[in-house]
């Protein structure tokens, strides 16, 4: 659904007329078509739907927010969430001549705005916005990836940014398109995805993995009993290791006492094994249960901004540094990958710096990957790109791929464990899988 400058010109003037102004941002959510920004007003919620481009293009307000069906998340919309919500709605003003609107916003007492601009099936955007209360304000444009110190500037200047990627200045508005409700564009949206009817809740499968793993390590309560029947001497231990358990003799502790420590954590890792076996045979019965009554949706494409890396995608060269890990160069940033255990360990500790961003599959076994950012800024371009390498040498075959992602700083290998790692401060994220063909050529 395409509308034209008439379309939107119109459209402007109705959301003025219901006085949102001055209304909170609350939630922000996001289809594969449509953002959506709630704007609540006394006694009143509105729903703004911006296009994303690709044959969705312009505004349309609705009483509803999209479908939980329809919901998707991807970075853009985390960064529109990150600025946008909880600020002051000031109003749409749209360029005198080309398809753009700049939504104005309050935040730290200034005049904040995000511009949206429709041209050649893509959505491309500007930003001119405050990030903390005593800084400058700072421009961010979507073709050029990476933001820059700015002054406070009116949007009819700002318009003008637009002039180097083909904003018209000269043009005749004299074209309709036809008037759909967003409501109705929704349901094609809907009709658009295919239900599986088998697919089981991916919430309750990355449960079942975890589970699994947990009993795993209490399972090796087995190789400590071993221990205990061969009389292994432990008067001059100060850490016992075993795969995952270490027990720590501190103090001045005589052989029997040690041997007692011993005992107790084998004792605690079998009760947690009967209570494992348990939890994971009530999930099992329940996964089996919804795995026929709870439908999802296979997900169709989201339709991504023009932003950043658009034309840095086509790679300079990949080199393979040694048997271990390998890394793939392009125009501004690099995509390193363990190809072993012994490789993930090397990637982290040789290759990568404290700031660069860590990739692994989420709740599953994979690769470790890790993203040098030379320049600009972590696009959704390259963490599909990271994602997809990921799952190339982990041999996950969906072309929609589960992820976290952390910096380099958050995460901390386990002793005695190659390839084993603690993390915290990770995001979650599904990236569409990129055709890596050429990449991958020797």
């Amino acid at each position: 659904m395409i509308q034209y400058y008439l379309d939107l010109e119109k459209q402007v003037k109705n959301i003025k007329e219901k006085s949102l102004v001055h209304g909170q941002i609350q939630k922000i959510y996001s289809t594969a078509y449509f953002i959506s920004i709630s704007i609540r007003t006394p006694g009143k919620t509105w729903h703004l739907y911006f296009g994303r481009g690709g044959g969705y293009e312009g505004i349309w307000l609705s009483e509803l927010p999209p479908g939980a069906q329809l919901r998707r998340k991807d970075a853009f919309l985390e960064y529109l969430r990150s600025h946008l919500c909880s600020c002051t709605f000031l109003g749409l003003t749209i360029d005198e001549t080309d398809r753009i609107v700049a939504l104005h916003y309050q935040k730290f007492g200034k005049n904040n705005c995000f511009f949206w601009f429709w041209r050649g099936r893509k959505l491309y955007f500007l930003h001119h916005y405050l990030d903390r209360h005593d800084g400058p304000f700072k421009l961010l444009e979507s073709w050029r990836e990476k933001s820059i110190p700015s002054t406070e500037q009116s949007a009819s200047d700002l318009f003008q940014c637009f002039n180097e990627i083909g904003r018209k200045r000269h043009m005749a508005h004299d074209l309709y398109s036809l008037d759909r409700p967003i409501e109705k564009i929704l349901e094609d949206e809907l009709k658009t995805c295919s239900i599986n009817k088998n697919a089981r809740p991916h919430f309750l499968e990355r449960k079942k993995a975890n589970i699994e793993d947990d009993l795993r390590k209490a399972r090796q309560w087995e190789k400590l009993q071993s221990i205990l029947e061969k009389n292994v001497p432990l008067e001059d231990l100060y850490e016992l290791h075993v795969e995952d358990q270490r027990i720590k003799f501190e103090g001045s502790l005589n052989s029997y006492e040690r041997r007692n420590l011993l005992f107790q954590k084998i004792k605690k890792l079998k009760r947690g094994e009967s209570i494992l076996n348990a939890r994971l045979s009530s999930l099992e019965e329940e996964i089996q249960g919804k795995s026929h009554l709870r439908p999802s949706i296979h997900d169709i494409p989201i339709i991504k901004p023009a932003w950043g890396v658009e034309k840095t995608l086509k790679v300079e060269q990949s080199l393979k540094e040694n048997d271990e890990y390998r890394v793939f160069l392009f125009d501004r940033f690099k995509i390193g990958v363990g190809t072993s255990a012994q490789g993930n360990d090397q990637l982290r500790s040789k290759w990568a710096s404290r700031e660069d961003q860590w990739i692994h599959l989420d709740g599953l076994k994979s690769a470790h990957g890790v993203l040098k950012i030379n320049q600009g800024i972590l696009t959704p371009e390259i963490l599909d790109l990271g994602a997809s390498i990921v799952a190339h040498f982990s041999h996950f075959l969906g072309d929609w791929i589960p992820i976290i992602y952390t910096q380099v700083k958050n995460v901390k290998g386990v002793t005695g464990a190659q390839g084993m790692v603690t993390f915290k401060k990770e995001k979650h994220l599904r990236c569409f899988r990129v055709q890596l063909d050429d990449l991958l050529k020797e």
